[in-house]
C-alpha cells in the first residue's frame, strides 16, 4: 500500500517540506522533526505523535481512515 503520488504532492504544498523528505517519513526510513510533525499533523488532520512514533502503517492506516483530511491512499 501506497500513498498516492498526488497526495504526497498536497501535503508537500501544504506543508513546505520537501517531496523526498515526505517520502522517506511515509517509507519509515526517517522521522520528522516536531516542527514538521505538526505541520503534516496539520496538512492531514491527524496527531503530530502520529508522525514521530508511528509506523508506516499505521500513518497509512490513519490517513486510510478517513482521519486524514481527503489525503488518498491507493490500494494497489
Amino acid at each position: 500500500m501506497s500513498l498516492e503520488h498526488g497526495a504526497q504532492t498536497q501535503i508537500v504544498k501544504s506543508t513546505g517540506i520537501s517531496h523526498s523528505m515526505v517520502s522517506l517519513i511515509l517509507a519509515g526510513k526517517k522521522r520528522p522533526s516536531w516542527s514538521n510533525a505538526k505541520k503534516l499533523a496539520s496538512a492531514t488532520g491527524t496527531s503530530p505523535v502520529l508522525w514521530m512514533d508511528g509506523s508506516p502503517e499505521e500513518i497509512r492506516a490513519a490517513l486510510s481512515n478517513g482521519n486524514g483530511k481527503g489525503v488518498n491512499i491507493n490500494q494497489g
